[in-house]
């Protein structure tokens, strides 16, 4: 999440050279990629209006709108610091993109976390979840995320050199703090941004599971009582016996049926869920690994290791939006509308 990558083009080889400009031509590309995807997946959970109903939809869009900053701010802000060799922006543009990169990251870790609660809610509360998670509550918990999370890095960073009476940053040619600064810093992140949330993602997602297994290998009839209480209710008990005998073998019939579509529903939601949270381990472990790492041994990290870390990082919000597509088929059909690809998916049968 920040750079330290020394860019020295005089001590560059042809070879070398071709491969750090290819190198950055990839990154380009990421941080368009970044942009784009999140952008398409925003407007598509906006404009398609089956979406509304569901408030956790919002959680979504929560998560795209902070990937969407990291592809609009960190990737294309490092990357020329890369290419100059130095922080060209000075202290203001650094601390801006410092708040920007850590806040949109520590967002896009919570929106995971409130997305997988919103889940667990869902199998826990059953018919009580749509009284319960209202358009509301899902706001008011995106709005207080940022609020915390904001002034968590904004203070540091504006303010860190007030508190401690040291210049820590060369701003003329770097924009992160020195490693030997920042180790209790680097420690706090690695708690805040990584252990403590896989902890609780590995725990929700761990008990969805276990749950959706549960209910799938059990017979729906069984284990949906609630259902049956609620059609009971519907049922005509004045009515003849053979009719009241067609009637609730119709409505036993939809029972069973709205339970076994509720647990596709619930299966489909959850392998959507795991996708994002294995992409999310597979992106951001080796980040934190080498970061602590580098408080016990910060020499024996090579500067180019950092920035692979980093990147890895960043690009989890380049391979969000396109989970996203491929899991849900509504979301698809809006990448297939606005890359106009309407016709290649009629054709192939998409």
């Amino acid at each position: 999440m920040e750079s330290s990558f020394d860019y020295d083009a005089g001590n560059q080889t042809e070879d070398d050279t071709l491969i750090v400009n290819g190198g950055i031509v990839i990154l380009w590309i990421l941080s368009v990629v970044t942009v784009f995807g999140n952008g398409l997946v925003i407007l598509a959970l906006i404009t398609e209006t089956s979406f509304h109903s569901k408030p956790g939809y919002l959680f979504i869009i929560n998560l795209s709108v902070a990937d969407f900053f990291i592809g609009a701010f960190s990737f294309p802000l490092n990357t020329l610091w890369l290419m100059f060799g130095y922080w060209p922006f000075g202290e203001g543009v650094c601390k801006m993109w410092l708040i920007i990169d850590y806040t949109a990251c520590a967002v896009s870790v919570c929106g995971i976390i409130l997305i997988s609660l919103d889940r667990y809610w869902m199998l826990k509360l059953k018919l009580k979840y749509r009284q319960f998670q209202t358009t509301k509550r899902v706001t008011v918990m995106i709005l207080v995320s940022w609020a915390v999370i904001i002034p968590f890095y904004a203070i540091p960073t504006l303010f860190w050199e007030t508190f401690t009476g040291k210049k820590i940053i060369d701003y003329a040619e770097n924009c992160e703090m020195e490693s030997e600064q920042s180790m209790a810093y680097n420690v706090i992140i690695v708690f805040v941004e990584f252990v403590i949330p896989l902890s609780i993602i590995i725990y929700l997602n761990t008990i969805v599971y276990t749950q959706i297994r549960h209910r799938t290998r059990t017979n729906p009839i069984n284990n949906n009582q609630s259902l049956f209480r609620v059609a009971d209710n519907h049922l005509s008990i004045s009515a003849g016996q053979s009719m009241w005998s067609r009637s609730t073998t119709g409505s036993t019939r939809k029972i069973v049926n709205t339970s076994t579509n509720l647990i596709g529903r619930h299966r489909k939601a959850a392998v959507t869920l795991a996708v994002l949270v294995s992409a999310f381990i597979v992106c951001w472990t080796p980040y934190c690994i080498v970061l602590i790492w580098s408080i016990v041994c910060d020499d024996c990290l090579s500067d180019t290791l950092w920035e692979v870390v980093n990147y890895l990082l960043w690009s989890n919000s380049a391979i969000n939006p396109f989970l996203y597509a491929l899991t849900n088929p509504k979301i698809r059909d809006v990448f297939y509308k606005f890359l106009g690809l309407k016709y290649f998916k009629r054709t192939l049968g998409l």
